[in-house]
């Protein structure tokens, strides 16, 4: 008779406990029999026969790493057993539940009718027949291979006879995937693998459609190369653009270290051009204490991402970043050295490359000097740069001032920042902070004026050093600062503090900034001359329970692919929805609570003594016909009513227009079941704006504007079922554009042995990037990736 499988499957994962009480000692009415080689069966009765010894039971057979359990075995020669009777086999870490044994215990030969069984504690099958053949091979017949253990499988594999090499590959004869009670597909044989480490083999075809390129497939072969490195090679046909092949390798270059790289090329018929990119990363830690870490991208050009990437979060990103660097951190300073190369694409085609050949930075946190009062920090660097220009060739005039003169700088440059200060608190409620700083920056280059043949003007590098010096110094002025205690009667306190903070700074000025080449913030210059900074500060203190670790997940388990890799497609490219911190738990009643700000609200507003910061057009001619040397007034007010809410509210008030500039408002709920996140900004529209050309200029006035960004999450089911929306509203976009130029859904079901995501993707900013994508995966736990499309 063969048993139900929700039947069989209790029984096998039930068999642990039946063995750990079989090796407690026997009661008074049972019975032992010793055999060879120490091993041992516990019976109830024993009958002698002429076909051998017959046990009664339940019947216990141990001998080395082999259990046999049933209500009668017949036991004769001293190796062979015929066991009937609920009679389970163990070895390792399989067992095979079934009606009928026989066993020879010499060999670890043996049959098993209606066999129902789990094998390496992951796979489950259940067959008419089952033979085991040593300690790793074992033969089934008509058999139902699955990883599910639910009274109806979500998937299964029939078939008519399976050989499993444990640890290495099954041969399965006439396979037929059945999801649920309906079959998927038919293949006459198949080899797969089904052991822990990595297999090699071919992967299942990935299939697309895209809009440019046509229909896809992908195939990909995976190859083990020793415990640390393994590769990948793939083929990916398109309908439209031809064939195209790449390659995945990963290895680990010693037990502290990792690295990969990615690479595709295409001949693409589409565009008549050869595209590539590729993609190298490596993070190593050295006993010395350094890192290194290395990011190099590289594409063939402009459109590559958006014709290719299946990941639309890089899909509009028009500049290429490559890096290496080696850092250390001291208790004091840190050491950086780096060689950047950065890429910017533009859609004319012209390039704008950026690179150093390396920068060296050496940086030194706040540090007290001896028992003095003064603290020191700084900043320094050397670097070589490079800046070129690649613009497309001018054909027929008018050319571009960057066609004809492009820029092509390759100069040197050093930094020096250091700064003291001097931290006072002459009172409890007063808080007094003088310091100075001096910056000097020196370059080997600089840019220089020059008139072209057309009668435009543009910048180039000379080989002409130039240097900066700025002295800058402050004084931070924090109180007289207040505070009250508020005591409730459910025992709650909450402590409110106003704090009044004032800062006068002086910064040198320089009059070339014109001509400093600008690469990173070290080259910047924000102003000079002396402002006076004023704000007042209110913040609202309370006691909360410190946040505990998360605790893992639990229903939501990652998939082991066919390539002995593991990923959680959950988690995958998703937004903080998905994660931990989106679901966190509540904290518990006994954790330990610290005081935590809740509230803040800050007015705050800058005056300058050298320069106007606020302008005002108010007739609409271009002119601006008012002016102050103070800038807007601006208020930041936060609110944490609890660890799972916090809500921020941003806005600034023009005070020549007397009419709001802008407004912020944005926030995050989340609990165990649901996250949501939004922003809202709305722009005033203040002044005019041309329209035209700056010798026919037509001034319009700048309309009002408001963006919404809404993000939001549910965790259904013990995180089995999340379900994911994010989006994008603008109430006023350019011609052309969307309201909504941005949403993506997601949705995402997990059990114990399967994983279906469906994902969709809608971007509609410009001609340029417009693109719609619909992808669907489907994982097996134990098997790997079964299906995933992409298209539109």
């Amino acid at each position: 008779m063969r048993l139900p499988p929700l039947i069989a499957i209790w029984l096998i994962l039930a068999a642990p406990p039946v063995i750990a009480q079989s090796d407690s000692p026997p009661a008074e009415d049972r019975f032992a029999l010793d055999l060879a080689e120490g091993g041992k069966i516990d019976f109830d009765q024993m009958i002698h026969s002429d076909d051998g010894v017959i046990l009664t039971g339940p019947v216990t057979i141990r001998s080395g790493d082999t259990r046999i359990q049933a209500d009668r075995v017949i036991y004769r020669e001293e190796r062979y057993v015929t066991a009937e009777g609920n009679v389970l086999l163990v070895w390792q870490s399989n067992r095979i539940f079934g009606s009928r044994l026989v066993y020879d215990l010499k060999t670890g030969h043996g049959i098993m009718d209606d066999a129902s069984g789990q094998a390496r504690d992951q796979y489950l099958f259940w067959a008419k027949r089952a033979e085991k053949i040593g300690v790793d091979l074992i033969k089934l017949k008509n058999a139902t291979f699955t990883t599910c253990t639910q009274p109806t499988p979500y998937w299964s594999f029939n078939v008519s006879s399976a050989t499993i090499r444990l640890d290495k590959y099954a041969r399965m004869w006439n396979p037929r995937l059945v999801a649920s009670k309906i079959p998927v597909f038919y293949l006459p044989y198949i080899v797969w693998p089904v052991k822990d480490r990595r297999a090699a083999g071919l992967l299942i075809p990935e299939f697309l459609a895209n809009q440019k390129l046509g229909s896809a497939v992908t195939q990909q072969l995976f190859i083990p190369l020793g415990q640390s490195a393994d590769v990948t090679l793939l083929g990916t046909y398109y309908t439209d653009a031809g064939l195209g092949g790449g390659l995945e390798a990963r290895w680990l270059p010693s037990r502290r270290g990792s690295a990969s790289f990615k690479g595709f090329y295409i001949n693409d018929q589409v565009t008549d051009a050869e595209r590539w990119n590729f993609e190298y990363k490596q993070e190593q830690q050295f006993n010395n204490g350094f890192r290194m870490v290395a990011d190099i991208n590289q594409i063939s050009d402009f459109n590559y991402y958006s014709d290719f990437a299946r990941n639309l979060n890089v899909v509009s990103s028009p500049t290429v970043l490559a890096r290496i660097e080696f850092s250390r951190n001291g208790p004091w300073a840190s050491l950086n050295v780096r060689e950047l190369r950065r890429e910017q694409l533009r859609v004319d085609g012209s390039e704008l490359i950026q690179q150093t050949l390396p920068e060296i930075e050496w940086r030194g946190r706040t540090k007290r000097l001896g028992k003095s009062p003064v603290y020191f920090d700084y900043q320094s660097s050397v670097a070589a740069i490079q800046q070129r220009e690649e613009p497309t060739p001018c054909l027929a005039p008018p050319c571009t001032p960057s066609q004809l003169a492009p820029l092509d700088a390759d100069y040197g440059r050093i930094d020096v920042f250091p700064t003291f200060s001097m931290p006072l608190t002459p009172a409890p409620w007063l808080d007094i902070t003088p310091s100075v700083r001096y910056r000097s920056t020196y370059w080997s280059q600089r840019t220089e004026e020059i008139t072209l043949t057309t009668g435009d003007v543009t910048r180039v590098a000379v080989d002409s050093a130039i240097t900066r010096g700025l002295f800058g110094a402050n004084l931070s002025i924090v109180g007289p600062k207040l505070y009250r205690l508020f005591d409730r009667k459910d025992g709650a306190r909450f402590k409110h503090t106003v704090e009044p903070r004032i800062s006068y700074g002086y910064l040198d000025r320089f009059d070339r900034t014109n001509e400093l080449l600008l690469y990173d913030d070290v080259d910047q210059f924000n102003g000079s001359g002396a402002n006076l900074n004023y704000s007042l500060v209110q913040r609202l203190f309370a006691k909360r329970p410190r946040t505990m670790p998360q605790p893992a997940r639990e229903a939501m388990q990652p998939v082991v692919m066919a390539d002995g890799t593991t990923s959680d497609p959950l988690a995958e490219g998703v937004s903080p929805v998905d994660s931990a911190v989106g679901f966190a738990p509540t904290p518990p009643s006994d954790a330990p609570v610290e005081p935590l700000e809740i509230a803040s609200l800050e007015f705050r507003q800058m005056r300058s003594f050298n320069n106007d910061l606020s302008f005002a057009d108010r007739d609409g001619d271009g002119i601006d016909e008012a002016s102050s040397p103070y800038s807007d007034l601006q208020m930041i007010g936060r609110f944490n009513p609890s660890q799972k809410t916090s809500i921020d509210v941003r806005g600034s008030y023009h005070i020549l227009y007397e009419d709001l500039r802008d407004v912020t408002l944005s926030g995050a709920i989340r609990n165990r079941v649901s996250r949501t996140g939004f922003s809202i900004i709305f722009r005033n529209g203040l002044g005019v704006r041309n329209t035209g050309t700056s010798t026919m200029p037509v001034f319009e006035p700048v309309r009002d504007d408001t963006q919404l960004r809404f993000d939001t999450g549910l965790n259904l089911f013990g995180r089995k079922l999340q379900v994911n929306y994010s989006t994008l509203y603008t109430a006023r976009p350019p011609a052309g554009q969307s309201h909504l130029p941005d949403q993506h859904w997601r949705v995402a079901y997990a059990t114990q042995c399967c994983t279906f995501v469906l994902e969709r993707y809608t971007r509609d900013f410009s001609a340029g990037v417009d693109r719609r994508d619909l992808s669907f995966r489907v994982d097996l736990a134990g098997i790997g990736k079964l299906f995933d499309y992409s298209g539109f």
